[in-house]
């Protein structure tokens, strides 16, 4: 009995090209954690914007909420927007080339149903836009696009 694979080698390089899309995303840590819990967040950029390195990123912290502490990272500058609580993180400097990792944290406490509007089950969205110089790519569509918000699933809390 003879087994050929002459479609590996066609299928082998889209299946490739297929997964570089999902290296490109910022990517979220922890990637779930439970309503009530303290956490620390943290955003890995790991590329720049078509070549170019970032130099800023920001972050729209949606309801559900509280508590914001922000990691320090050297040589950048952090700024919050807040309006009755903190709504958006804003780094800037770096600059961070393109192809290095980097991780961009914040401690936030995850409210439960009933606080407030609450994160008592689902996916936080974090929307995030990467500056790089001139050029800005906006992670804030669905989980299925090119350009999707990281996504912290919440467990419901105990």
């Amino acid at each position: 009995m003879t087994v050929r694979f002459a479609a590996v080698p066609v299928l082998l390089p889209a299946l490739l090209l297929a997964a570089l899309p999902a290296a490109a995303h910022i990517h979220v840590s922890p990637q779930q954690a439970a309503a009530g819990q303290t956490v620390e967040i943290a955003l890995e950029v790991g590329h720049g914007c078509s070549g170019a390195a970032t130099t800023a990123l920001r972050v729209a912290l949606p309801e559900g909420l509280s508590n914001i502490l922000i990691a320090p990272r050297a040589g950048w500058q952090v700024e919050t927007l807040e309006e009755g609580r903190v709504t958006e993180i804003r780094w800037s400097g770096g600059p961070l080339p393109d192809g290095t990792k980097q991780k961009f944290a914040f401690v936030a406490t995850l409210q439960g149903a009933g606080e407030g509007r609450g994160v008592g089950g689902g996916d936080l969205v974090l929307p995030v836009v990467q500056v790089c110089g001139d050029t800005v790519v906006r992670w804030i569509d669905g989980p299925d696009s090119d350009h999707p918000a990281p996504r912290l699933r919440i467990a419901p809390g105990s």
